[in-house]
């Protein structure tokens, strides 16, 4: 029933970097790799189809790499069946997508535990059978919510007892979080498939449930979208979250079907790894055991991870503490100018080292990083990424080999900060030295 040829494909989810329309590209370095750079970042008219590929379109994320940068940027950095593929920010696991379509051993680390969730459902390569119990299971719990909603309005109904994190401070968190951002029949329906999710005895479907949940919120909810917080109202019917929850599980699995047919046999199944970019030595990444990398750190006091998620985070009771001291680049890390940015510069030649420490002698790494305003007000300033790359880059023990900068839009207050020098967005070819 999954593949019933009347389903729509699902609309556009657009939290991509690149930009949407053709812009200028500088290069420098090697000018074949440049040029191959520069046509990883030129994706502004490749077709939407393209970042609904298999399990790409599954579940919004701010900032998401285009799967055809990620794709591209794979093969410039040499990502090739049976290597060892790393992206130490993979967020929504896009890199990770495109390393085992091509048959790489893929690894995904992320702080985030939002991240956790949608990574592990997008590259959950399991049977087909195990994939349709999916489906089955996501359409029987969305079956009982709905009889749960028809129920509450009858004379006589007694609620269940409402779900509760653990501790009071959870709880306040919580409730101040998730306060006026969804209606009230939306918020009872909801609730009812987070109950009906956190009984399910398989731990791994429980997962795999809690991320299709996930999905759907944000839509379901009066929040404006992940970065923005603005508040909107939305008609949703009784009945509809449920009924997402379950088309979405058919969505997901068919992304899924998709990629394990593009998969060549014996490839390595990919996983992720809770972990910190700076410390990979405790996401048990050992030296010298990684072929390649292909990863997007935070940009320099462009957004608030911690914040973006919140309401996922805050409904699913997901801890972020770990998330909020290991989050690197945040805009509230830029109240101070001046702290903000030697913390940035730090964490990110830490990143690098670490970075260098489990590359082979002969690998490569590919980074996309933008440009970026950080701080507010008059005091703020242009953080050219590429600079700051090319700085650090040979005391981690890299050398810069080609680079690429597509101009991205400026925005009224950068104009000021980006008056001499353009707004890019770039991708930096680096080898160990």
């Amino acid at each position: 029933m999954m593949d019933r040829p009347e389903q729509r494909r699902p609309r556009l989810r657009r939290a991509l970097s690149q930009a949407t329309r053709a812009a200028p590209i500088d290069r420098q370095g090697d000018r074949r790799t440049a040029d191959l750079l520069a046509r990883a970042l030129d994706v502004a008219e490749i077709s939407a189809d393209r970042a609904h590929e298999f399990t790409h379109g599954f579940h919004s994320y701010p900032a998401r790499m285009h799967p055809l940068t990620a794709r591209r940027a794979l093969v410039v950095a040499g990502a090739i069946r049976g290597r060892v593929v790393l992206d130490p920010f993979c967020g929504s696991g896009t890199v990770l997508v495109e390393a085992v379509r091509v048959g790489a051993s893929a690894i995904g680390i992320d702080a985030s535990p939002l991240a956790s969730l949608v990574t592990r459902a997008k590259i959950w390569l399991r049977p087909q059978a195990r994939r349709t119990e999916l489906v089955t299971r996501a359409r029987r719990l969305a079956a009982l919510a709905v009889d749960e909603g028809k129920a509450s309005r009858r004379s006589g109904y007694e609620a269940p007892a409402a779900r509760q994190p653990g501790g009071s401070r959870a709880a306040e968190r919580r409730d101040t979080a998730l306060k006026g951002m969804f209606a009230p029949h939306v918020r009872r329906e909801l609730e009812t498939i987070a109950a009906l999710v956190a009984r399910e005895s398989d731990l791994e479907l429980r997962v795999l449930l809690e991320a299709l949940l996930s999905s759907i919120l944000v839509k379901v909810s009066r929040r404006e979208a992940d970065s923005a917080r603005g508040l909107v109202e939305r008609r949703i019917g009784r009945g509809m979250p449920a009924r997402l929850f379950a088309a979405r599980a058919e969505e997901l699995v068919q992304g899924l079907t998709a990629l394990a047919a593009k998969v060549p046999t014996g490839t390595a199944a990919p996983r992720f790894v809770a972990g910190d970019a700076r410390r990979l030595d405790l996401a048990g990444i050992a030296p010298g055991s990684v072929d390649v990398v292909v990863t997007s750190p935070p940009y320099a006091g462009t957004y608030d991870y911690v914040g973006h998620h919140e309401l996922r985070l805050a409904f699913l009771s997901l801890d972020d503490s770990t998330f909020f001291d290991a989050e690197i680049g945040s805009r509230r890390g830029f109240a101070d100018l001046r702290a903000g940015m030697a913390a940035w510069h730090a964490d990110l030649a830490a990143v690098l080292s670490e970075l260098a420490r489990v590359l082979r002698p002969d690998g490569a790494a590919v980074l996309l990083l933008g440009d970026s305003l950080a701080g507010d007000g008059p005091r703020a300033v242009a953080v050219h990424a590429d600079d700051l790359i090319t700085r650090l880059a040979p005391t981690a023990g890299f050398r810069v080999m080609a680079r690429a900068g597509q101009e991205r839009r400026i925005h009224p207050p950068e104009r000021q900060a980006f008056s001499v020098r353009p707004k890019r967005e770039h991708l930096i070819l680096l080898h160990r030295s």
